[in-house]
């Protein structure tokens, strides 16, 4: 794994170096620090290239960190942690810290199967601390009762616990009138069923959350994919655009209209998605038994 931030400016490796003292200050069962996501890669938005206006809408990017600890409890003591984000959060540094906890087994097992995510983590991450006690695992081949669980997982987790209660909260806010966060949660609904089939099948997908592209790459995948959402004419396509959007309209931007018949007409095609993604999904699964 890389070990050098000289691709950040002097500030921002300083802060790096700031939040690891004060994680290794608070918690003494840490074994790694690594920077993973935007900072790591490179292709980072800082807090100040937006305009006020457009701050309070969240889209500068945040330290992904992953703290690594050796005792599961640990990695669990939530405590603990809200604790030393609230540390962290008293330094007023240029990015927002986001820590995220795993202890080394775990994370070990997650990268042995090349799970989605965690095999990013180490391909792109940065090893900003190391107690030099762990070694990260390698990729090793799976048996076929081992692909099957992994499957299923990637469906229970984004489709049973993700895209089907996101439609359940769209219903609910349509139901409160609340037409924006409806939006919003069709929006992941739809990315949600999206991302299910790229990982049953591919045990990866992308990290955005452009539907249009979700919606290409699974059209690969399986012919029932292609034509859920209707955009033949005009109106077809500027109420999709909408949905598109409403991932940030529909959460901040205060202008972001969508009228309730274009919600109706674009949840009866999410509903025919999210029909689609379980067939093709469960035959898939099944398949490896």
């Amino acid at each position: 794994m890389k070990t050098s931030l000289s691709h950040l400016p002097q500030e921002k490796q300083d802060e790096l170096q700031k939040l690891v003292s004060i994680i290794r200050a608070n918690c003494d069962d840490v074994e790694m620090v690594i920077l993973y996501g935007s900072y790591a890669r490179g292709d980072y938005r800082p807090h100040d290239e937006f305009i006020p206006e457009e701050r309070s809408r969240r889209l500068a990017s945040d330290y992904d960190i992953l703290a690594v600890t050796s005792k599961k409890a640990v990695s669990l003591d939530v405590a603990l942690w809200e604790k030393i984000s609230d540390i962290c959060s008293k330094f007023n540094f240029s990015a927002a810290p986001r820590i995220l906890t795993h202890d080394v087994e775990a994370l070990n097992i997650k990268l042995a199967e090349a799970q989605y995510f965690f095999t990013d983590v180490k391909k792109e991450g940065i090893m900003i601390y190391d107690s030099s006690k762990f070694q990260l695992a390698e990729r090793r081949l799976l048996t076929i009762k081992e692909e099957q669980r992994i499957m299923q997982d990637y469906f229970d987790e984004w489709f049973i616990k993700g895209a089907e209660p996101f439609f359940r909260m769209y219903e609910f806010c349509l139901d409160q009138n609340n037409i924006k966060h409806a939006a919003f949660c069709l929006h992941q609904t739809a990315e949600h069923a999206y991302k299910t089939v790229l990982l049953v099948f591919h045990k990866d997908c992308p990290r955005g959350h452009l539907l249009d592209q979700l919606g290409k790459d699974t059209e690969k995948i399986h012919d029932l994919m292609k034509n859920i959402f209707a955009r033949i004419i005009e109106e077809d396509q500027d109420r999709f655009r909408l949905l598109e959007y409403a991932y940030i309209g529909g959460r901040y931007d205060p202008n972001y209209r969508i009228t309730i018949r274009d919600l109706k007409i674009l949840a009866e095609q999410v509903q025919k998605l999210l029909q689609i993604t379980r067939k093709i999904c469960e035959e898939k699964i099944c398949s490896f038994s």
